[in-house]
């Protein structure tokens, strides 16, 4: 559970940290995102794996063993919106800019019954 949570903050200060205006409508410009919600999905992908944005989505390219971490950045859209991919391997980490849920071999990831970790800016990480 550390794991996830290291993750999600690492994913949220890439994003966060890093997001250009099209991050969040409700933004002003150079302003970071108020609000996201940080998924981490808990096996790692492999160059096996079919990852899209969506499922009509373009593609995107898994060359090794990475962690999948996918923030929404406008969590009370209920339609295409700014959304981010943060992808950690030994290759270096890689953000991809996307527009719906992922899917990953065909199966929608992080539907709305799964349980975001809520992140606000600045984030705040938990004590020990």
């Amino acid at each position: 559970m550390t794991n996830l949570r290291t993750f999600a903050a690492l994913g949220a200060l890439c994003v966060l940290g890093l997001s250009d205006p099209h991050a969040n409508a409700q933004k002003t410009v150079g302003d970071p995102a108020k609000h996201a919600n940080v998924f981490v999905h808990p096996e790692k992908l492999t160059a096996t794996d079919k990852l899209s944005d969506g499922k009509s989505g373009d593609a995107i390219e898994i060359k090794s063993e990475t962690t999948l971490i996918w923030v929404d950045l406008m969590p009370d859209a209920r339609f295409a919106h700014p959304t981010e991919y943060v992808l950690i391997s030994v290759d270096g980490t890689r953000v991809v800019k996307g527009n719906w849920r992922p899917v990953l071999n065909g199966t929608e990831l992080f539907t709305q019954a799964t349980k975001p970790y809520k992140v606000e800016s600045p984030i705040h990480l938990p004590g020990k």
